[in-house]
C-alpha cells in the first residue's frame, strides 16, 4: 500500500511537471513577445526622439528664417521709406497702386491716401490717361517697362521730368509691379547748362574765327588793290606790266574763292551739299599723285619731303573736286604741324570693302586736349602754326565732311616717336544715299 501511494505521488508530480513545463514553455513565448514589442517601443521612441529632435531643429530654423525675413522686411521697408527715388508697387492684374514711398508723395504732392487704390493712370501726376493704359498693358505682357523722359505734373500744376522704369516680379506667390520713379529735373537743368556753354564756346569760337577768316582776306584784296594800282600806274611806261598784274590778282582771286569755298561748305547744311556731290570715276593713285605735286611748294617753306608709296591704281566712285580737297588738307594739315626738314608719308591700304589713305608727319601729335576737337569746324590745336593755306581752323572739319558723304569716315593716332597719322577710309562701292 505504501508503494503504491508513492507511484501516485510520483505520477502527480510528474504531471504537475508537464504542466509546469507548459507553462514555462508559453511564459517564454510571452516573454519573447514582450521582448520584441519593448524592443520595437525602443525604436519607436528612439525614432520620436529624433524626429522631436529635427522637429526642434526645424523650428529654431523656422524661427530663424522669419527672424531673418523679419529683417528683411524691415531693411526693405527702411530702404522703400528713405529711398531718394519714387517707389510705386501695382497689383500686376489691375493695376491699382498698393504702395507708394514718401519721396514721391513729396515729389509730386500727393499724399498717400491719394495713391492708395487707385489705378495708376487715375492719379493727376500721370495726365495722359490712354497712354498709361497702354503702357500698363505693354507692361503685363512684357514684364518691363522704361521712359528715358517722362513728364509729370505735380499737385500744383508744375511740371517734373522723370526716369520711368518699370518691372514685375513675385512677391512670394504673388507677381506685383514696381514702378521707379526717379526725379532728372536737375540733371536736365545740368545737361542744358552744359548745351549752352558748348554753344556759347562754338560761336565765341565762330566769332574769332570770323575775325581770322577777315585778316585773311584782307591780304589777298590788298595784294589785289595793289597789282591793279601798279597796272594804272605803269599802262604807258611797261604795256606788258598789267598783263602780269592780272595773272597775280586772278591767283589771288583764286586764294579768295577758296577761302569763300571753305566757309560756304562748313557752314551750310549737310543735306544741302550732299547734294552737290557728283559721283564720276577717280583713280586714286594720280589723285594723290597731283596733291603731291600741288603742295610741294608748301613743304618747300620749311624743307619737308612728301613721299607716296603703295598707293593702289584703283578707281572709285566720287567726286574728284571734293576728294582732292580733302588729301590735299590732310596734307597741307601735315605740314603745317610737321618740323622742319621733317617728311610727311602718304600710303595706302586696301581691303575688300574700303580704301584707306594715310597722311602722316613727324610733328608734334595732337595733345590729349586738342583731341576730341580736331575735327569741329573753327578749331585750331595751336594758332601759331596756321598758314595762308589753313588759318581759320576749317581744314579737318572738312576733311572729315567730305569723308562721311562718301560714305567714309575720317581718324587720327598718335605715333609713338612723334607726330601724327590721320586716315581716310573710302568705300570701293558709292554709297549716293
Amino acid at each position: 500500500m505504501k508503494k503504491q501511494q508513492l507511484v501516485k505521488i510520483a505520477k502527480e508530480k510528474e504531471d504537475v511537471r508537464r504542466k509546469l513545463a507548459v507553462v514555462a514553455r508559453k511564459l517564454a513565448v510571452t516573454a519573447n513577445k514582450l521582448a520584441t514589442i519593448a524592443k520595437d517601443k525602443e525604436n519607436v521612441r528612439r525614432k520620436l526622439a529624433v524626429t522631436a529632435g529635427e522637429l526642434r531643429l526645424k523650428a529654431k530654423q523656422q524661427n530663424k528664417i522669419k527672424i531673418k525675413l523679419e529683417e528683411s522686411e524691415v531693411r526693405y521697408r527702411r530702404l522703400f521709406e528713405t529711398a531718394h527715388d519714387g517707389i510705386l508697387i501695382l497689383n500686376s492684374e489691375t493695376g491699382q497702386i498698393t504702395d507708394v514711398n514718401p519721396f514721391l508723395e513729396k515729389l509730386l504732392g500727393y499724399s498717400k491716401d491719394e495713391f492708395l487704390n487707385r489705378k495708376l493712370w487715375e492719379v493727376g501726376a500721370f495726365k495722359n490717361m490712354k497712354a498709361s493704359k497702354d503702357a500698363f498693358k505693354v507692361l503685363q505682357a512684357q514684364g518691363h517697362l522704361r521712359y528715358e523722359n517722362l513728364p509729370l505734373e505735380t499737385k500744383d500744376g508744375q511740371s517734373v521730368e522723370v526716369e520711368f522704369i518699370s518691372n514685375s516680379y513675385m512677391a512670394g506667390d504673388v507677381l506685383v509691379i514696381q514702378c521707379n520713379i526717379r526725379d532728372i529735373t536737375e540733371r536736365k537743368r545740368l545737361e542744358q547748362i552744359k548745351e549752352i556753354k558748348r554753344l556759347f564756346e562754338e560761336e565765341r569760337l565762330k566769332v574769332a574765327s570770323i575775325a581770322d577768316a577777315t585778316h585773311e582776306l584782307r591780304t589777298p584784296i590788298a595784294i589785289i588793290k595793289g597789282n591793279v594800282d601798279l597796272a594804272m600806274l605803269n599802262k604807258e611806261k611797261n604795256p606788258k606790266f598789267p598783263r602780269n598784274a592780272f595773272l597775280a590778282i586772278n591767283y589771288e582771286i583764286n586764294h579768295l574763292s577758296s577761302i569763300l569755298s571753305d566757309l560756304t561748305l562748313i557752314t551750310s547744311r549737310a543735306g544741302e551739299l550732299k547734294n552737290k556731290i557728283i559721283f564720276e570715276k577717280v583713280n586714286i593713285k594720280s589723285l594723290v599723285a597731283k596733291v603731291v605735286e600741288r603742295c610741294k611748294t608748301l613743304a618747300y617753306k620749311k624743307n619737308i619731303s612728301i613721299t607716296a608709296r603703295n598707293i593702289p591704281n584703283k578707281v572709285i566712285l566720287g567726286d574728284k573736286v571734293y576728294l582732292e580737297k580733302m588729301i590735299t588738307n590732310l596734307v597741307k594739315n601735315s605740314i603745317i604741324y610737321g618740323n622742319k626738314n621733317g617728311h610727311t608719308k602718304i600710303f595706302a591700304k586696301k581691303t575688300r570693302e574700303f580704301i584707306t589713305i594715310n597722311v602722316s608727319d613727324d610733328g608734334v601729335g595732337i595733345s590729349k586736349e586738342d583731341a576730341p576737337h580736331v575735327f569741329e569746324r573753327f578749331y585750331r590745336a595751336d594758332k601759331s602754326h596756321s598758314s595762308d593755306g589753313n588759318s581759320i581752323g576749317l581744314g579737318l572739319s572738312i576733311v572729315k565732311w567730305i569723308a562721311e558723304a562718301h560714305a567714309g569716315k575720317v581718324s587720327f593716332e598718335n605715333i609713338k616717336t612723334g607726330g601724327s597719322t590721320f586716315s581716310v577710309s573710302l568705300p570701293l562701292k558709292a554709297n549716293k544715299n
